[in-house]
């Protein structure tokens, strides 16, 4: 610090990162002992911050992070799934569906370089879910949280049609219409009659059965559940749900592109 006598500094840093350390214990009491210290012995001073350090270590906030943290890891160490295990190529992601959570996922993916083709029934309902999708990229860019180049080629790397064909185009097809088991049988049916024969395809649901969803088709090993949470384009968790049939294969390729998306990806 240029002046240590100017403690405006520590308010100032603190109101600045108020909403990211909400909440939180460590940053506001590592703040405090910069303030602290600043002004006194060193000895003193590192007996202050190792006295400190050994209670928030003790804490449960420090207890529910290291357990969080290792979690995260030992979640993605899925029995039978290594780095032998075959993977498929997923570059081009068409997703069905473009409501609240079809428009977030689509933006999980072209916020990370993916390109998307976003199939809808309507007109109407394919005009919001582009609206939704370029405000929240423009705001995007206005915060800072991406460049305007960036948001630029995540809004052309957007395909809304309301042709259901375009499917085949797809390496992974993701469902995401309304919680009905009926709808999304009917769905499924028509991906099987047009998406490519190796391609993933993903269902989006919270609580329904995926096997009868799968058995509709005549390729369930390439039926998997991916269940992303809302806001999905911020939301880091994906639920990865493998049905009695979904080969390792799928699987893995679905772990794998959980993470390229910055997911952290929990099998269920």
């Amino acid at each position: 610090l240029a002046d240590a006598g100017d403690a405006s500094i520590f308010d100032q840093f603190l109101a600045a990162n108020a909403k990211k350390f909400r909440g939180l214990d460590a940053p506001t009491a590592i703040v405090e002992l910069m303030r602290k210290t600043l002004t006194l012995p060193f000895r003193e001073g590192a007996k202050l911050e190792r006295a400190e350090f050994l209670r928030l270590r003790e804490g449960p906030q420090s207890k529910a992070l290291r357990h969080a943290f290792f979690a995260e890891r030992e979640a993605s160490k899925v029995p039978g799934i290594g780095k032998d295990t075959p993977r498929l190529k997923i570059e081009k992601v068409a997703i069905i569906g473009a409501g609240t959570m079809g428009s977030g996922i689509a933006l999980a993916f072209l916020q990370t370089g993916v390109p998307v083709t976003l199939v809808e029934v309507a007109q109407e309902g394919s005009d919001r879910g582009v609206g939704t999708i370029e405000k929240t990229l423009a705001k995007n860019a206005q915060s800072g949280r991406m460049t305007e180049e960036k948001a630029r080629k995540a809004r052309e790397s957007l395909t809304p049609t309301l042709d259901f064909g375009k499917v085949a185009e797809a390496d992974l097809v993701i469902e995401a219409v309304f919680e009905l088991m009926e709808v999304k049988q009917d769905i499924f049916r028509k991906l099987d009659q047009h998406a490519r024969a190796d391609a993933i395809l993903a269902t989006n649901t919270s609580y329904l059965d995926i096997n009868q969803i799968a058995a509709v088709t005549s390729r369930p090993e390439q039926v998997i559940g991916l269940h992303f949470f809302s806001p999905a384009n911020i939301m880091k968790l994906l639920e990865v749900v493998r049905a009695e049939k979904t080969s390792l294969a799928v699987l893995a390729s679905a772990l794998d592109l959980a993470k390229a998306i910055r997911k952290v990806p929990v099998v269920a």
